[in-house]
């Protein structure tokens, strides 16, 4: 990743929250030069099957040992920690591939309409930092405002918050008019948007993110062109017909790749074009209610902001059941055809919506197994860095996440999380040490009205 100068005031917003809530990463020196997790059992997602009773040892920031059995701490090994997980599950740290951290689906307290930057910046952190303690230790962003994804990635980086890497695509690049009219003002012609891509480049971004569906065939190549020429990947919001072209054109990574189509999967696989398809964006009516039972049933309603929350977002970008059961089955087609299928939820927030797209992958069809490799080690070779991340290997960067029963036999297991790790410091998980939620941004005390009102009657919430 790039350094990039720090915007004064992503400092001073540091500099305060420090102060007041004491939420810096630990110093170095008083980190144990070796910690050690046994009785644990772990699942590395390479694909191989999970190995029981194990020990992992975690030297730095390094995973330097796996093996079978206890571990018996030798004598004079004071800065040893040692944890016994007691029987807990041992997985690499999950990602969100597909996220805009300042946004807001649906906005019922209109926060967007007028706030200042810093407020979007701040929200943008917490929500990172909020992830990171639902054990997801990597993001890739895919468009956001004024670069705050790049400031936050170098905040992480160097140290002055706990929270997750990120890759950054900054701004998107698009079409003047791009994303259905949303954009008004783009870069028009192969030579604009061969600019557009350069200015990215040079404030510091890890990806390119196109908004090709309007974009002209010469303007989708150029892109392509200048980003692989300056050693970046590029991913596409995609739509038929033009995704196929996409794909031919080089494009790295489709976004959702509304009515994707078997020729173009096809392509997919042969080409090696990876697949984000941000599935919870593309339920019906009939699987929102289908997955809030499940989750009902498993007992998950109990935090009433998250289960009223999660629902409000999914009757916001609500789809027709023929669309939805077109997605769903796009991508068990994907998947059986060898694409590399990622986790990305595109709504916020980072951890709760990261959950629901990983357990939206097994309603559609994948396999637990598969659905947590999606999950991480095709997240860490979408984004190039599977030497270091992804998987738990000994060599490997230990970003994990430790929780306390089996995902493998009920994928919602994923939400019983009992230790973070990110870089071998472990993740104090009750920070940062605010008074409200992050869900505080959806809702509104007292409200008895509006468009949060009429999303609760949409979602099922009656007021009394």
């Amino acid at each position: 990743m790039k350094n990039k100068t720090i915007p004064a005031f992503l400092i001073l917003v540091g500099l305060v929250l420090i102060t007041q809530f004491g939420i810096a990463e630990p110093k170095i020196s008083d980190l144990p030069s070796k910690t050690v997790l046994y009785n644990c059992n772990v699942i590395d997602c390479t694909g191989s099957k999970p190995m029981r009773n194990m020990t992992v040892v975690i030297t730095g920031n390094m995973i330097t040992a796996i093996k079978p059995g206890s571990y018996q701490k030798p004598k004079g090994q004071e800065d040893v920690k040692v944890i016994d997980l007691g029987g807990a599950y041992l997985l690499p740290g999950f990602w969100n591939v597909h996220m805009h951290l300042s946004a807001l689906l649906p906005d019922p307290n209109h926060i967007l309409d007028n706030e200042l930057l810093p407020s979007a910046v701040i929200r943008s952190g917490l929500n990172a930092m909020d992830g990171l303690t639902k054990g997801f230790t990597s993001i890739r962003t895919v468009g956001e405002l004024a670069y705050l994804d790049v400031a936050w990635r170098d905040v992480f980086d160097q140290g002055y918050f706990m929270g997750p890497r990120i890759f950054a695509s900054g701004n998107e690049v698009s079409i003047t008019g791009g994303h259905r009219g949303d954009i008004p003002i783009g870069f028009d012609g192969a030579a604009e948007i061969r600019k557009a891509v350069r200015m990215q480049i040079a404030q510091g971004v890890d990806w390119i993110k196109i908004m090709e569906v309007e974009m002209l065939p010469d303007e989708v190549e150029a892109a392509v062109q200048v980003a692989h020429h300056m050693g970046l990947r590029v991913c596409s919001h995609s739509k038929e017909p033009t995704t196929y072209r996409s794909v031919q054109a080089g494009v790295d990574c489709i976004e959702h790749g509304y009515g994707l189509k078997d020729k173009t999967i096809k392509l997919m696989a042969e080409k090696g074009t990876f697949y984000v398809p941000t599935i919870i964006c593309n339920l019906s009516d009939q699987y929102i209610r289908e997955r809030d039972k499940r989750l009902a049933a498993l007992g998950y309603c109990e935090d009433e902001k998250a289960a009223k929350g999660r629902t409000l977002v999914a009757y916001a970008d609500e789809r027709t059941q023929e669309h939805a059961l077109h997605q769903r089955k796009a991508l068990l087609k994907a998947f059986k055809a060898g694409v590399k299928v990622c986790i990305g939820s595109d709504s916020t927030p980072v951890g709760e919506l990261g959950i629901l797209e990983i357990e939206q992958f097994v309603l559609s069809g994948i396999s637990e197994m598969d659905a947590l490799i999606a999950a991480t080690r095709n997240c860490a070779d979408l984004c190039r860095v599977l030497d270091k991340l992804g998987t738990v290997e000994e060599g490997k960067l230990a970003d994990l996440v430790v929780v306390s029963e089996n995902p493998l036999e009920n994928i919602s297991n994923i939400r019983k999380v009992k230790m973070v790790f990110k870089d071998g410091i472990s993740v104090d998980l009750d920070q940062p040490q605010g008074t409200a939620s992050y869900w505080d941004y959806f809702f509104t005390r007292g409200r008895e009205k509006g468009y949060a009102a009429d999303s609760d009657d949409a979602a099922g919430f009656k007021k009394k």
